[in-house]
């Protein structure tokens, strides 16, 4: 179970150019969520962790209405801009460990893009359960893989061996919620065939990949006080330079943004007091 809280506020400005994708990357991987859900015009698409924008431009267009919600402001007003005008769309600030501002019964297809293995996977899936329209609906987790021997790979691996070399105990990587996904596989969802929505080539340097870790309040998924963080980059500058030598060369790798998810039944009607919903409506 995360144990962390990790600040994201203060990447908003400069999240894309860290973690951002290529727009073409991001419409395809929108086109795919979709065509996941089969969105008709009355449908919610529900985005947990939206961030700046960079899928959920995508995602918050006709046919269908979008509800996209976020724990940090700062991203949401990085992506409020991006709404095309008459985009049926609503953006809220909501920690997706508590109570998701979402309807009961709500959501036909909700979406999560390298956030939903962050977070608790039994009150995610309670909630995931609660909002799932009643004759169904699909839930898709989003994650990037790089290639082993990019820089980005190589750097996140010797960055936690330094993490947990300071007692520290490094965040999960790889962006595959497994707990989650059994869960709702054990509340009878059925699994869906992972697929690779999107693949293209990317040239970082490793100097590049430590110089995004700098100045940030949480690397390696943990908060470090600022001396052991400015320890911990010095040595990964220095394994840099042995490993890749000084300038260090621009790595080409192919990257893949890959979705798996599973679709959830039909709800059993409810009775009683479960017909009551305080959760405030999406729009």
């Amino acid at each position: 179970m995360a144990s962390v809280r990790i600040v994201y506020d203060d990447q908003a400005g400069v999240f894309e150019s860290r973690a951002g994708l290529p727009e073409e990357v991001a419409a395809r991987v929108a086109a795919a969520v979709r065509r996941h859900g089969e969105l008709g015009a009355d449908d919610l698409l529900v985005e947990v962790g939206a961030g700046t924008g960079v899928i959920g431009q995508w995602l918050a267009r006709p046919p269908g209405r979008y509800l996209g919600f976020d724990s940090s402001r700062a991203m949401l007003e990085v992506f409020r801009p991006r709404l095309r005008p008459g985009a049926v769309a609503t953006l809220l600030y909501a920690d997706a460990d508590r109570s998701w501002p979402v309807r009961t019964g709500s959501a036909s297809v909700i979406f999560g893009s390298r956030v939903l293995h962050l977070l608790h996977p039994e009150h995610a899936v309670r909630e995931i359960r609660r909002v799932a329209h009643p004759r169904g609906a699909v839930l898709l987790c989003g994650r990037v893989e790089h290639s082993p021997d990019s820089p980005r790979a190589r750097a996140r691996a010797k960055l936690r061996d330094l993490l947990a070399a300071h007692g520290l105990q490094p965040g999960p990587t790889g962006g595959r919620p497994q707990r989650l996904l059994a869960l709702a596989q054990a509340k009878r969802a059925a699994p869906l065939p992972s697929q690779v929505a999107a693949a293209w080539p990317e040239t970082v340097t490793v100097t590049q990949v430590i110089n995004w870790w700098r100045g940030k309040t949480s690397i390696g998924g943990v908060n470090p006080a600022p001396a052991v963080a400015e320890k911990v980059l010095v040595a990964l500058t220095a394994w840099a330079v042995d490993t890749y030598g000084d300038p260090a060369p621009a790595v080409t790798t192919e990257t893949r943004y890959l979705l798996e998810g599973v679709r959830l039944p039909p709800a059993a009607p409810a009775t009683g007091a479960e017909r009551m919903d305080p959760r405030p409506a999406e729009e």
